[in-house]
């Protein structure tokens, strides 16, 4: 039975003192850790950014301490009547939290990350933890902290009444709340303005979320799509951003190519339907040119899908890229090559993936006039009129988004019954054979205008589609496997059937077209379509989950833990023999690029 007298007051009273001091010299001991993320992020490059660094670490630290008291150790003080089984205890919460720390601390050393619940998860496997934790520290450091802990421990209950008597706690809760406000206003200012020393900064410390303020300032009127990119323009030579993309200045040789190129993407497109039934013109095409069957999209969503076709990138970097309208180095290759770009999109540009990402350099006035092209008829129509007006001196790229109309996508969550799906079936298949006309058209058309012998032609989906529910296992295929077809003067035709993904793309048109001298890596996660060279696996998914396609097996994964493989057949199989080499080549990647 609890006491109610003042005995219980007192006692209580005297526990939370004994954990506010306590939390505070843990607050301590945090923050000098945390120095370790400082230093393995690099300091800013500017002083502001320095600044930042440094009050936003004690901001956030004594934010997480302060959760850890009120969530933990406050709520204890009134169950546990005992001050050395409460003090104990404490011993014990702080052991454990500061040792996921140094553990944070060392992953974030060896692969720019934090820890996270499926790292964890195969930490717990004794034959697993040298591959990804290269030293004994985290063995070597539980004794030592339990000891540094028990010191705190010790001190604040001989000195306790000399702390509450100099009346320090009061200023320095005032102190450490200003820190962490300064902390959040200030991101909310640098996130407006695009001051990237201190927007590249959100990921340095774990459980970091800084808060910003873009929806609400852009319904206020304060800030607008047009003002944030012209202060990405403003910034974009004094300051580097959150992204080092590409990882240094390119090299070209100016002997490159001078093809056009057009890209039609079409929305949803399932493998399968390359074939002389649903798709009989892209069919006949694809026995002209290089037909790649073992094509992957880069993600499992329309958004993602265009993501990775222009930038190459995995879907990991969507939030920097979009945030911060950051173009994409094919597009600004093109560009500085003199290309004349052509836009034509029966959704419009106005989404994400276009507005502010792939075409985030070009005219934004020009990308609002095509959002009124809301068919595929009125979109092959308009780039009919554009093409037959282009100068035949002029090199071009063109871009075509057709869309599946009527209906006839394909994503849903729930199980549909056999009726339901052919239905669907047949709806989708209808559709595709008029996209096919429309595609009939575009070529016929470059054919009459006598550009096709000098134009590349790349027809693919953004991402493919399943007639069953979107989490089950046989989605994890179909809703990746795209046709890709290309014609490519110059190059014979033949079938590929090695693993290809819309990450390569970028890399082929770069190095073949125009001429780029470096490495694919230094600019994506792909490689040129036309080397060969073997790759252990693809990387596809969305923004919560990923998706590895080995020649074996297929692998999802969360960053929530959640881990499960199926074969190519569809059937489940076991995840114990899941290589944690292979997650951290992935997870590596997924950081690549950030600094």
């Amino acid at each position: 039975m609890v006491e109610t007298g003042n005995k219980f007051h007192d006692n209580v009273s005297r526990l939370l003192n004994w954990g506010h001091w306590f939390t505070f010299f843990n607050l301590i001991l945090v923050s000098l850790i945390s120095l370790r993320y400082i230093k393995y992020a690099g300091l800013s490059d500017s002083g502001v950014g320095v600044a930042y660094q440094f009050v936003s670490l004690i901001g956030h630290t004594s934010f997480l301490s302060a959760m850890v008291f009120t969530l933990i150790l406050f709520p204890l003080a009134f169950i546990i009547p005992w001050p050395r089984v409460y003090r104990i205890v404490a011993i014990c919460i702080a052991t454990g939290a500061v040792t996921f720390l140094i553990i944070d601390t060392q992953i974030f050393k060896l692969y720019n990350f934090h820890l996270n619940p499926l790292i964890w998860q195969f930490l717990q496997r004794p034959e697993q933890v040298e591959q990804i934790y290269s030293i004994n520290l985290h063995y070597i450091s539980v004794p030592i902290i339990v000891a540094i802990e028990i010191a705190f421990s010790f001190l604040i209950r001989r000195k306790s009444r000399k702390l509450q008597a100099k009346t320090l706690a009061k200023p320095i809760a005032i102190f450490l709340f200003t820190t962490f406000v300064l902390t959040h206003l200030t991101y909310i200012w640098a996130d407006a303005t695009q001051y990237r020393p201190i927007t590249q900064q959100k990921s340095i410390y774990p459980l970091s979320y800084p808060m910003t303020a873009r929806s609400f300032l852009k319904r206020q009127g304060w800030l607008t799509d047009d003002k944030l990119q012209t202060r990405m323009s403003q910034h974009k030579d004094a300051n580097k951003h959150e992204l080092q993309y590409p990882i240094k200045p390119l090299t070209f040789n100016e002997a490159g190519n001078k093809q056009n190129v057009l890209l039609i993407a079409v929305e949803s497109l399932r493998a399968d339907m390359l074939n002389p039934q649903n798709m009989p013109f892209t069919y006949q095409l694809s026995q002209q040119g290089l037909n790649f069957k073992q094509h992957f999209s880069g993600a499992n969503n329309r958004a993602q899908g265009i993501f990775s076709l222009f930038y190459a990138l995995p879907n990991r970097y969507w939030a920097e890229i979009t945030l911060n309208y950051i173009s994409p180095v094919l597009i600004n290759s093109l560009d500085n090559s003199g290309y004349h770009f052509g836009l034509f999109s029966s959704i419009g540009f106005l989404h994400p993936e276009f507005l502010q990402s792939t075409f985030s350099k070009l005219d934004n006035k020009r990308l609002k006039k095509y959002s009124q092209l809301n068919n595929n008829a009125n979109t092959i129509k308009q780039w009919k009129h554009s093409v037959t007006r282009e100068d035949a001196s002029q090199k071009w790229f063109n871009f075509i988004y057709l869309a599946q109309e009527n209906g006839a996508t394909l994503a849903h969550n729930n199980i549909l019954s056999l009726t339901a799906q052919v239905k669907k079936s047949q709806r989708y298949q209808a559709q595709v054979l008029k996209i096919d006309n429309y595609i009939k058209t575009v070529l016929s058309t470059l054919k009459q205008q006598q550009q096709l012998d000098n134009t590349i032609v790349i027809i693919t989906g953004t991402h493919g589609a399943t007639f069953e529910k979107a989490s089950s296992p046989v989605a994890s295929v179909s809703n990746a496997h795209v046709p890709l077809v290309m014609l490519w003067p110059g190059k014979e035709q033949r079938e590929i059937t090695r693993f290809t993904s819309h990450v390569d793309i970028v890399p082929t048109l770069m190095q073949e077209l125009l001429g780029n001298q470096d490495d694919a890596s230094l600019y994506s996660n792909g490689q040129s379509l036309f080397d060969a060279s073997p790759r252990r696996y693809l990387l596809s998914g969305d923004l919560k989950n990923y998706v590895i396609y080995e020649k074996d097996k297929i692998t999802q994964f969360s960053i929530n833990g959640k881990v499960s493989s199926i074969n190519w057949q569809g059937q489940t199989l076991n995840n114990d023999e899941f290589d944690i080499t292979l997650l951290i080549d992935v997870l590596s990647k997924l950081r690549r690029f950030n600094q």
